[in-house]
């Protein structure tokens, strides 16, 4: 089980509404046969910086197309203005943002305006700072002036420099868009704008003024549609409302799973000391079946211990025993984890690896992957006993490694209280005594082991050994990790072997 990566940050902040996206997908559906929504989103989908919440699993997960083309969706507006100069690309058109504009009231608000332009210009131009606050929280807008024929609309853009002159230019063609909305067009005229020095963007709108009876009219039709769109507009708060409540329930949630993956991330390295790593992302991934029943299967068994180690620590103090100890398990569990090895157990100073369970390839994987390991850790005891031996240490630590292949019962032993993940059988038994018999520094394997192992990895034949609980005596083959010739001490050991069985016969 594969965990997914879980991306940190926080989500992007909430500017602007999607429905300023939708404008320029429907105007550059207006003058294009399709949107070329990859050339649209270049650098956003997909993009870390733009970050929001599932609402399935609560994750902050990169903006994807699907998000962009929600109306009810907010963006930041270092995304918004990413999309008007990628608008202005795809139609190389400078004033694309301010034509999309122009033509905003066909894109979203639907019935609302369908209502509206029985209203009026003026009464439209009232209803602009409350309109604006449902899609923009990047500026407020107060209205200066409003009479039939002309209007003066002031608004104050956030100090953000993600907002610039192209938001002031899609602003510009809204008001100019008013007129569409009502069948009565509006000339816009920018007499202070923000991003050339002003305070603050002024614009003023002039229409035809209408006759007195046309606006009797447009006031009796508006009081009949305005019981209509109080209850529209109610609707729309309340599932912003909602909105609101869910975004805010999804952040907690959000919150929660971040805490608790740094207590499980906290918990498997804690784990990780005490039971082998293999099985820690089982435990956490509630694959507890597997590790709790028993099967025979065939491993690659590894044993190892520090010769004389006793005689060789009476004489120091406890705190540096301890120390030693610690150094020496760090050294050798790094090495362990790199060949993805299963430490069984530490008893002592003695290590119990094996290779094939609870996950495995195939029998010479196994083989070949934990003689490297014991060869490298080898390699390591010589670093290691120099150090020790600048450090006060003066009788050399050696370890003897024993490695067997075989079939072994595997599963978890113990009580209902405590138990480990091990291996039992006469084939964990000959490994140990494989690792009583061999000499300090050096490596010994049995010939189950050598037949997987030996086109790769130079072994010399040994006598048979006697071991306790075999009517026969055992083949072993030693390895001398200073050996490095590798292939070609292969060839000998074969050769040597041959003529060893010859003999033998």
């Amino acid at each position: 089980m594969q965990a997914i990566p879980v991306i940190t940050g926080k989500p992007m902040r909430k500017d602007s509404s999607c429905i300023n996206v939708l404008t320029c997908v429907h105007y550059i559906q207006s003058v294009l046969s399709e949107v070329p929504y990859r050339e649209l989103f270049a650098g956003i989908a997909g993009n870390n910086s733009f970050l929001v919440t599932d609402e399935d699993t609560g994750r902050l997960v990169p903006v994807a197309k699907e998000y962009l083309l929600e109306p009810g969706n907010w963006i930041s507006n270092a995304l918004l203005n990413r999309v008007y100069l990628n608008t202005i690309s795809i139609l190389n058109d400078p004033d694309a943002i301010y034509k999309a504009g122009c033509n905003i009231f066909n894109t979203a608000v639907g019935g609302q305006v369908f209502l509206m332009r029985l209203a009026g210009v003026q009464t439209i131009i009232n209803r602009l700072p409350l309109e604006n606050a449902k899609f923009n929280q990047n500026r407020s807008i107060k209205i200066v002036k409003n009479q039939n024929g002309l209007a003066m609309v002031r608004i104050y853009w956030d100090d953000d420099p993600a907002v610039t002159k192209l938001f002031c230019d899609m602003n510009r063609g809204v008001y100019e868009g008013l007129g569409k909305l009502t069948g009565n067009p509006a000339a816009v005229k920018e007499r202070v704008c923000q991003f050339e020095g002003g305070k603050f963007c002024e614009c003023q709108i002039r229409w035809k003024a209408k006759p007195v009876y046309s606006r009797c009219m447009d006031l009796i039709r508006w009081r009949i549609s305005r019981e209509i769109i109080e209850e529209l507009e109610r609707r729309i708060e309340e599932v912003n409302t909602n909105r609101l409540k869910q975004e805010r329930t999804i952040e907690l949630r959000t919150k929660d799973l971040q805490r608790q993956k740094r207590i499980i991330d906290k918990a498997q390295k804690f784990l990780s000391r005490y039971v082998p790593s293999q099985l820690v992302k089982k435990i956490l991934a509630g694959e507890v079946e597997p590790v709790r029943d028993h099967s025979r299967r065939k491993l690659t068994l590894f044993f190892s211990d520090i010769k004389d180690f006793t005689r060789i620590t009476d004489a120091m103090e406890p705190e540096d025993m301890g120390r030693l100890l610690n150094e020496y398990f760090s050294c050798m569990n790094d090495i362990i984890q790199n060949y993805e090895g299963t430490l069984a157990n530490i008893t002592g100073d003695a290590l119990f690896v094996f290779f094939g369970a609870p996950d495995g390839t195939n029998d010479r994987d196994h083989a070949l992957r934990c003689v490297q390991m014991a060869i490298d850790m080898q390699h390591k005891m010589t670093e290691l006993q120099q150090k020790w031996f600048y450090e006060g240490i003066e009788y050399p630590l050696q370890i003897r490694c024993g490695i067997n292949t075989g079939m072994a019962t595997v599963g978890s032993f113990g009580s209902r209280y405590r138990s480990e993940y091990s291996a039992m059988g006469m084939q964990v038994n000959l490994a140990s005594r494989l690792e009583t018999a061999c000499k300090p520094g050096k490596i010994l394997i049995s010939h189950a082991t050598w037949a997987l192992v030996n086109d790769q990895i130079g072994c010399r034949p040994m006598e048979t050994i006697e071991v306790k609980g075999f009517s026969r005596p055992v083949r072993a083959y030693e390895i001398d990790p200073a050996d490095e010739n590798g292939r070609d001490s292969a060839g000998m050991t074969r050769a040597l072997t041959a003529q060893k069985i010859f003999l033998d016969n």
